[in-house]
């Protein structure tokens, strides 16, 4: 599925910003993996900003909750 430009782009600041934000929290992948029920490989796509569509939405508000943030916090980019 080809993805428009623009929306890759704030996937890629997306992932920037919540790896930012866990690391700051100094929380490692595998320990948010276990908070959040995700698989690592995922959140690491998630990360890298290559995790699209329907899964990506429905495990933001998991990622936002494990670092006791608000959803929109994680778009402060």
């Amino acid at each position: 599925m080809k993805q428009d430009k623009n929306f890759i782009i704030v996937c890629q600041k997306l992932g920037n910003s919540i790896r930012n934000k866990r690391e700051q929290r100094q929380i490692s992948i595998k320990e948010m993996s276990t908070l959040t029920g995700i698989r690592t490989e995922y959140l690491r796509k998630i990360e890298f900003g290559t995790a699209y569509g329907i899964m990506l939405e429905k495990h933001l508000l998991k990622i936002a909750n494990a670092m006791h943030l608000k959803l929109f916090e994680l778009f402060d980019f």
